[in-house]
C-alpha cells in the first residue's frame, strides 16, 4: 500500500481535524517507514477503490466461522507452523499481504506448515462473496478458511496484541506446541502488520520477505528436531 505524503496544506489541513482515532490500514506501497503512524480512526483502507476494488456479485459466499471454530483449527494443527492472517478481502493492502502468504505457502511446501486465513468486514464493500473471490487468488491445499461476519477474532486477536481495536492486516505467525487455551488467542511466535500506529520496523509491506524468513527458521528448527539433535 502507498504512504501518500501530507506535502499539500489541504492534505495537512485534513490530518489536522479529525483523521486521528483507533489503527487504520498502513498505505505503503513506497517507503512507508518513514511516514507517520498516527491511529486513526476509523479502520478503514487508505487507497482509494479501484477496478479490483469493486463490489462482487455472482460469487458463492464463503462459508461463514466462528471463534470456536478457528480456535478448534488452530489446536488441530498444534504440531504445525501457523501463518495466521486476519484479512479485509477489498482492501489493497490486505490483497497485497494475502498474496504475500500465497508466496510463502508456495516457496515451502512441507506439510509443517498450515495457514489459518479469518476474512473479515473491515471495509463497507467486503462481503463473503468478495472473500471467496480474493481468496481464489491464493489456493493450497493447507490453507484452512472462513467468514468471520462479527469480527470476534479480530476483536480477540486486537486484545493479545495490545492494539486496542480489533486486528486485521495482520500476520503472525506460531511455532508448534502453541496452543489457544484461554479466551484470547495466545501471544505469536512472530508478527508484522500493515496498521497506523504499531511498530513500524514489522510493517510487511516494507519487508515482505522478513515474514518468509521467519518462517524458514522455524522449518530448519524442526528439521532440527526438540532438542536441535
Amino acid at each position: 500500500m502507498r504512504i501518500v505524503y501530507p506535502v499539500l496544506p489541504v492534505a495537512v489541513g485534513l490530518l489536522m481535524l479529525g483523521w486521528a482515532g483507533p489503527s487504520r490500514a498502513q498505505d505503503c506501497d513506497q517507503e512507508c517507514a518513514r511516514a507517520p503512524h498516527p491511529k486513526t480512526v476509523p479502520a478503514i483502507c487508505t487507497k482509494p477503490a479501484d477496478s479490483k476494488t469493486r463490489p462482487v456479485t455472482g460469487v458463492e459466499a464463503m462459508p461463514a466461522t466462528t471463534t470456536d471454530a478457528v480456535r478448534d483449527e488452530f489446536n488441530a494443527s498444534s504440531d504445525k507452523i501457523r501463518i495466521v492472517a486476519l484479512l479485509s478481502p477489498m482492501c489493497p493492502g490486505c490483497q497485497s499481504g494475502h498474496a504475500v502468504v500465497g508466496r510463502i505457502l508456495r516457496k515451502f511446501s512441507s506439510p509443517e506448515l498450515q495457514a489459518i486465513l479469518v476474512w473479515e468486514p473491515m471495509r463497507g464493500d467486503d462481503s463473503p462473496e468478495a472473500a471467496t473471490e480474493q481468496a481464489g487468488q491464493v489456493r493450497d491445499a493447507r490453507i484452512w478458511q472462513g467468514w468471520n461476519g462479527n469480527k470476534n477474532v479480530g476483536d480477540l486477536l486486537g486484545k493479545t496484541l495490545d492494539i486496542h481495536d480489533i486486528a486485521w492486516d495482520v500476520y503472525l505467525i506460531y511455532k508448534p506446541g502453541i496452543k489457544w487455551e484461554g479466551q484470547e488467542p495466545p501471544r505469536p511466535t512472530f508478527w508484522m502488520h500493515q496498521l497506523e500506529g504499531l511498530d513500524p520496523k514489522l510493517l510487511l509491506c516494507v519487508d515482505p520477505t522478513r515474514l518468509s524468513a521467519e518462517v524458514a527458521k522455524l522449518l530448519d528448527h524442526s528439521k532440527e528436531g526438540p532438542h536441535g539433535d
